[in-house]
């Protein structure tokens, strides 16, 4: 019998250590949202410093191969699409005036820059409303020019692919 509460009381034991466990899990768990959601509001309120900067419409025609892995040959393309977007950028209000001067004297090295990357791009990544590849590759591109940091995020809306 004795053996027997012995067991029980070992099993409770056992219990109560996978319920703290179980509970501090949960709390670690917590306490990364809770770092998210901070790391949320510091990003809400810094961009309440950024400033909008148009960039224009774009209009681009791709012509889209059979077979993406292989280099382009144009007796094998299939079809050809048009990416039609609106592209802004946001930048911090202190670099307004820098980004600005830029763009009026680059901003024909940046459109051929943007055409250049839907035109090796997959359709896969042109078909991507948030056109991740593109934005990523701005980036790139602006950082080297205007300094790291300088554009915040390009934004790409009325975003529609054609195809014909």
């Amino acid at each position: 019998m004795q053996a027997a509460i012995h067991w029980t009381r070992s099993i409770d034991q056992k219990c109560w250590i996978l319920l703290l466990i179980l509970l501090g899990s949960i709390t670690l768990f917590g306490c990364e949202k809770s770092a998210s959601a901070d790391e949320e509001l510091l990003f809400s309120l810094e961009k309440r410093d950024w400033v909008e900067i148009d960039l224009g419409h774009f209009t681009i025609s791709v012509l889209i191969a059979d077979d993406p892995s292989r280099h382009p040959d144009l007796n094998t393309y299939q079809e050809s699409v048009a990416l039609h977007y609106q592209l802004h950028c946001l930048v911090a209000r202190e670099q307004e005036q820098r980004v600005k001067t830029y763009l009026e004297e680059r901003k024909g090295e940046l459109s051929d820059e943007i055409i250049r990357t839907c035109r090796h791009a997959n359709l896969i990544d042109l078909a991507d409303p948030e056109l991740q590849l593109i934005r990523s590759q701005l980036r790139d591109y602006t950082e080297e020019a205007v300094g790291r940091g300088a554009i915040k995020r390009f934004v790409f809306s009325d975003v529609t692919l054609e195809r014909f």
